[in-house]
């Protein structure tokens, strides 16, 4: 079976994007980028949590 236009296209295409990631910054600085992402994301939900255990607390309370 011959090989189609979009294998030959990605052949050369994945080696490209890829370099373009290195050249950009590095590996290293992709994943302090995702690193970063993922601990935002951790922080906003642990405060959402606190947040929702303070309310419920002072509503049991009763203040």
């Amino acid at each position: 079976m011959p090989p189609t236009y979009s294998t030959i296209i990605g052949y050369f295409t994945v080696p490209t994007v890829a370099g373009w990631i290195v050249q950009a910054g590095g590996a290293g600085n992709y994943n302090r980028n995702i690193n970063r992402t993922a601990t935002k994301a951790g922080g906003f939900a642990a405060g959402a949590a606190g947040s929702g255990l303070g309310n419920i607390g002072g509503r049991l309370r009763g203040k």
